[in-house]
């Protein structure tokens, strides 16, 4: 799913607009502020955690609270790491929306509820369950308009409400110490049993999934009810809450952007490499019986989310102006100021993807660009960053968590050429074509 919801982001755009040269598109460097934010995520995080210690007592308060922590250090890395927008265009823009929100919605008010901008390129939200909700850059290429934006927030800001972040987090916690500690009468139970405890503590893990993700899923319709009264309350057009839904059902069946082959001999022919045709050999895979290594727990059923056309329908079953007679694809024109953020976002997405580690993705999509851009050394120039970032992580044997692996079931075969290209070169040709580049 990630790789769809990236392709086919450049498959809507990829070629539309022209690209700035020789600089970053997007504002990523304001260091005072990632700073200043991690200071103020510290002192909230330590006045919210002494409240967990007077709320909850035991291996009940030990186990939330331990969770909290991983959670809060995922958050501060992507501070340190500047994984966050800090573009003042963006800010302002999603500030508009939720102080828009907050307008019709006073209850919003006493949440103390923040929006950022983050770079990841998914078209994606979350609410972190602190007053803090994070929407990806993503989102404008794949959005038509501010309307479905401002619903997205709106259904985040409704997770907050409903505190859905905090009661899963208790109730992992709560199955973590009665069901799976060390003392839980199942753990118990399991010590009593002489074979086949590995089949009873999966059957138990899976039955556990699933109660997990039957609650996620009750999350997510209730957030989208929710989420409906705050956008509503805002006199804005009903029907673009349900047709963001749609947007995203409708994206969900497209195919995978596909290079044309002669691009690599375009892009790696250098003067001082020559192009190998050893480097487009494709493993064959044929021969792998893909069955033997099918998952035994259907992934279908602890989606984290429910299918989209199940979350349509109950939106249209529960409020008759999203009733399905009169629903409709047809959206609303996007403003001038959403249509220029959405360029921009576009524009970013060799960054973006770079700035959250997706070097094979930028690199594709770089090509993709090059087809129709040959000469624009923006591109370029990234390619080399982007190439220069590949030859550290393969001199690190760590190629593998910035480029994909070969899954022929799950990829294009387009992909899958390109992912053979990338891990046939030599540690010393990608050098080669990495300062080739970025010396352009």
């Amino acid at each position: 799913m990630k790789l769809l919801f990236t392709f086919l982001i450049f498959g809507l755009m990829s070629c539309n607009y022209s690209y700035a040269q020789n600089h970053q598109l997007i504002d990523t460097t304001d260091y005072e502020k990632h700073k200043a934010l991690i200071e103020t995520f510290e002192d909230k995080n330590e006045k919210f955690n002494q409240s967990l210690k007077s709320n909850y007592k035991g291996k009940l308060r030990k186990e939330i609270l331990g969770i909290y922590t991983e959670y809060q250090s995922h958050l501060t890395e992507i501070l340190e790491n500047k994984k966050l927008l800090f573009d003042t265009r963006f800010e302002t823009y999603v500030d508009s929306l939720f102080n828009t929100l907050v307008e019709h919605n006073p209850d919003l008010n006493n949440n103390n509820i923040k929006v950022f901008v983050a770079k990841n390129p998914s078209p994606n939200a979350f609410s972190v369950g602190n007053g803090t909700i994070i929407t990806n850059i993503g989102l404008f290429p794949f959005l038509e308009n501010e309307y479905q934006l401002l619903s997205v927030i709106a259904h985040e800001a409704a997770h907050e409400l409903l505190k859905h972040s905090h009661n899963s987090i208790v109730n992992k916690s709560t199955l973590n110490v009665s069901v799976l500690g060390n003392n839980s009468q199942f753990s118990r139970n399991l010590r009593l049993h002489k074979y086949n405890k590995g089949s009873l503590s999966f059957q138990k893990l899976k039955n556990l999934l699933y109660e997990e993700g039957e609650i996620k899923r009750q999350n997510e319709t209730a957030a989208d009810s929710l989420g409906y009264l705050l956008y509503k309350n805002c006199k804005v057009p009903k029907k673009e809450f349900l047709n963001a839904l749609i947007t995203l059902k409708k994206y969900d069946s497209i195919p995978s952007i596909a290079l044309d082959s002669s691009i690599y001999v375009k892009t790696f022919d250098l003067p001082e490499l020559p192009f190998n045709k050893a480097w487009m050999h494709n493993e064959d895979f044929n021969a792998y019986n893909y069955e033997l290594y099918k998952e035994k727990i259907d992934t279908d059923s602890i989606k984290d989310h429910p299918e989209i056309e199940h979350r349509i329908l109950k939106l249209q079953n529960d409020f008759k102006a999203l009733d399905i007679k009169n629903a409709t694809t047809d959206t609303i024109s996007p403003s001038d100021a959403f249509l220029k953020l959405q360029r921009l976002a576009h524009q970013a997405y060799v960054e973006n993807l770079f700035y959250t580690n997706e070097y094979g993705l930028s690199v594709y999509l770089i090509l993709k660009r090059l087809e129709h851009n040959a000469d624009d050394t923006y591109l370029k120039t990234w390619l080399g960053v982007n190439f220069n970032a590949i030859y550290e992580a393969k001199k690190k044997y760590q190629l593998n968590r910035y480029v994909d692996r070969i899954v022929p079931k799950e990829q294009s075969k387009s992909y899958q050429q390109f992912l053979n290209f990338i891990w046939n070169l030599k540690l010393s040709e990608i050098k080669t074509i990495a300062d080739y580049y970025l010396n352009i």
